[in-house]
């Protein structure tokens, strides 16, 4: 049976430290969002660790994903049952279930904005992940991420829907200490237990504040810095097309001449990057010949040259 006791602290705890400083009220903002291990032996670091068992040896963490979306949506919530999505990323850090969930939610319900995910570097214990320059609007202003702690039999970092605005204005930084979480599918209680599936059946996600191998430190902080507020203008230059999607391989992303395509990164469902093009010239039309992958699903991450990043779905038949 797992400890739920301090689950409700934990939650007023993240809440009481969100720094909910308001920045000029608008439709649309940017943000750069971060999260940074401090995942160590306590032993090795006796200010900041949180372990109190040895590191295992490959040690890291799986992509940190997850979704903008509005409150029609949860995508992880402590006490809840985690969805096959999270519980995918929870045991084996796999995020193609919970890509499909947010997909889901973006083509079908619309309570969904945008796919989120980024790798840590380095493959580490210590590292880190950062998403930058997330457009993030009023009518999707909340913010869900989850990333597996590797390896463990289902243990996770994550956060619930934490809503960037504040009335009609947009919340400058904010800053979250991290705690390790128990996604309740699988009962190992060490980093490297053998797979035993909870049963008879899951447990609701809880905290492992002073459970198994991790004490009462936070495992590491998520920071989400302000950049901008966009306005009419920027938003309608901050858009990008892809077409034809579906495609049989050759896509045109346009942009305004404004602000061109500097960079794109085509991402597999597993989260692999398969393919990246850098433009060379000022065009506002770029052509990208992904011929030679294989039929599926993939997610297209375009930089614009004013740093903005834009995140598309993309189906290859």
């Amino acid at each position: 049976m797992k400890n739920f006791t301090l689950s409700l602290k934990s939650l007023i705890l993240f809440l009481a430290i969100l720094q909910a400083d308001a920045v000029f009220s608008q439709s649309t903002a940017t943000y750069d969002i971060t999260f940074t291990s401090v995942w160590e032996n306590e032993i090795i670091d006796t200010v900041n660790g949180n372990s109190t068992a040895a590191i295992p040896g490959n040690a890291h963490w799986s992509n940190l994903v997850g979704a903008t979306h509005n409150s029609n949506y949860t995508l992880v919530e402590m006490g809840a049952l985690a969805s096959t999505g999270v519980k995918d990323v929870a045991e084996v850090g796999s995020n193609t279930a919970l890509m499909t969930e947010v997909m889901y939610q973006i083509n079908t319900t619309g309570n969904a904005n945008q796919w989120l995910q980024e790798p840590f570097s380095p493959f580490d214990n210590i590292s880190s992940a950062t998403l930058s320059g997330v457009v993030v609007t009023s009518d999707f202003p909340l913010l869900s991420l989850v990333a597996m702690i590797a390896p463990s039999p289902d243990w996770m970092i994550a956060v619930n829907s934490i809503n960037l605005r504040e009335g009609d204005s947009w919340k400058n930084d904010i800053t979250i200490p991290l705690y390790p979480y128990d996604a309740g599918t699988d009962s190992g209680q060490m980093y490297t237990s053998a797979n035993q599936p909870t049963a008879p059946d899951p447990e609701p996600i809880s905290d492992l504040i002073n459970q198994g191998p991790f004490n009462a430190k936070p495992i590491g902080t998520l920071t989400i810095s302000f950049n901008q507020v966009l306005s009419v203008a920027d938003e309608e230059v901050a858009k990008v097309q892809v077409s034809p999607n579906p495609s049989n391989g050759l896509i045109n992303v346009n942009t305004s001449n404004a602000n061109i395509l500097k960079k794109a990164s085509v991402f597999d469902v597993l989260g692999k990057q398969v393919f990246t093009f850098s433009k060379t010239n000022q065009d506002s039309n770029s052509i990208l010949d992904l011929s030679g992958l294989n039929k599926g699903i993939y997610l297209v991450r375009l930089q614009l040259e004013d740093g903005s990043l834009s995140t598309k779905r993309l189906v290859l038949n």
